[in-house]
């Protein structure tokens, strides 16, 4: 066992992995915390302000390396370099107003280099052999397991002294990157073959993906291990003021309860359910503000869709884009409840841990990882509701806006079950997982257990 390990994380920092990006920089910063050596490898684009300061980053590689079929070197270590020295958020305007198509080349592309051949972006593996070798790197973290060929690739060239690990947190939608590109038994293969070659058994966020990655994927069980996401808790009860509510959201009533959606604006997300039960609440009589707001890397359209809904159903909704992490956090704070209306299969819940963690309760779908974050044995921090049943839905929301007792009984576990999602727990875990820490103490509950 290394006595002094240096981790490397791969991540992508594409809008739409937002949620995995969080969660694998939240573990980064925890081990920067305690001492470890961390690196940062971005690959199509970066989010720096997401790292904690003294952390190294490099860019792995730009966007702009798979807006052809084959992977560019030009494209990448000259166009890209040149693109990035336009700021963060011009960037991301910009790749919005190019839409959904854009984003979907680049990243079946992507998967097209690592899974078409054995070479799995040949250049790009040597890439990350000599960014490991300059950096001294010992454990390689892969933040999904799609990217898994690299590591696996780059550990084969001559002087590489790392081992890898990946995380599977979202493959399911690079499988159907593969799936278009006529590479589904291609993907199946190599992700088992990039977990058998690992060290270390593949990291799972919930049991519930555990058995969707078995079962659709014809992954190894006994190749996979459940450790469940970790967030930064709030380190004092108190609420932050609701005037910070006011800078994005100005005609917020104090006085009058709000339901709130936090998260990626995009169609797998059920917002438009959301507008239907709030259109049906409406119709009761039901009193409530609507808060919605989240970021999007596929370009404007669903936030359009959005709007035109609205519109059609006669609702006044409080609606934004991107808001800071300040806002985000009063947002759940100040929240009656915060709803998960996916009509994906979610493999975990982040937003629903995240606004627990501020003594605020959610509304999930009734399957998915996501309903493994809102129970701790019979203790419950939240409600779920029948899966794309917009009625279904609209009646929970009733529930938690009119049962007083109810609402005070959720309340009162919220932060007791985001407590078994903190970083501090999920580090531990992936420190016994990796050998490093004592198993003695730690949680089984970070486990997945």
């Amino acid at each position: 066992m290394n006595p002094n390990p240096t981790f490397a994380f791969v991540t992508v920092g594409s809008g739409s992995y937002i949620g995995s990006t969080v969660r694998d920089l939240t573990l980064a910063n925890a081990l920067h915390r305690r001492g470890f050596k961390v690196v940062v490898y971005w690959m199509l684009e970066c989010n720096p302000n997401l790292v904690a300061d003294g952390i190294p980053q490099r860019m792995l590689c730009h966007g702009t390396r798979y807006q052809f079929r084959r992977p560019s070197e030009f494209l990448d270590r000259i166009i890209g370099w040149l693109l990035f020295r336009i700021p963060l958020h011009h960037r991301t305007r910009f790749v919005q107003r190019l839409g959904d198509d854009y984003i979907d080349r680049l990243l079946q592309n992507l998967i097209r280099s690592l899974y078409e051949s054995r070479e799995a972006d040949a250049a790009l593996s040597r890439r990350l052999h000599n960014y490991t070798l300059a950096d001294g790197v010992s454990h390689l973290m892969m933040s999904f397991g799609a990217i898994g060929p690299l590591a696996q690739a780059a550990k084969k060239n001559k002087g590489s002294s790392f081992d890898y690990a990946v995380t599977f947190q979202g493959d399911e939608e690079f499988a159907n990157y593969a799936r278009r590109a006529g590479l589904l038994p291609q993907y199946h293969q190599r992700l088992n073959e990039v977990i058998q070659d690992s060290r270390w058994p593949g990291i799972v966020i919930s049991h519930d993906y555990l058995d969707r990655l078995t079962e659709d994927m014809g992954l190894d069980k006994m190749r996979l291990r459940v450790i469940y996401n970790g967030i930064d808790l709030p380190e004092q009860n108190e609420k932050p003021p609701f005037s910070i509510l006011k800078t994005v959201f100005p005609h917020l009533n104090r006085e009058l309860a709000m339901v709130s959606y936090v998260g990626r604006q995009e169609s797998e997300k059920g917002i438009d359910l959301l507008l239907y039960a709030a259109k049906l609440l409406k119709s009761r009589e039901i009193p409530l503000q609507l808060v919605i707001c989240g970021s999007t890397a596929k370009g404007q359209a669903y936030q359009k869709v959005i709007e035109s809904l609205t519109d059609h159903l006669g609702l006044a909704i409080h609606h934004a884009s991107t808001v800071t992490p300040e806002v985000r956090d009063a947002l759940y704070a100040h929240s009656r409840c915060v709803v998960c209306p996916s009509v994906n299969r979610e493999p975990f819940g982040l937003v629903a841990a995240e606004a627990m963690g501020r003594g605020t309760p959610v509304i999930v779908p009734d399957y998915g990882g996501i309903t493994e974050v809102i129970r701790d044995g019979e203790k419950a921090g939240g409600l779920t509701f029948k899966t794309w049943d917009s009625g279904d839905l609209a009646r929970q929301i009733e529930r938690m806006l009119t049962n007083h007792a109810l609402y005070r009984e959720l309340s009162d576990n919220t932060r007791t079950i985001a407590a078994r999602f903190s970083a501090e727990r999920m580090t531990d875990a992936v420190l016994e997982h990796l050998g490093l820490y004592p198993a003695q103490n730690l949680s089984c509950t970070a486990l997945g257990v």
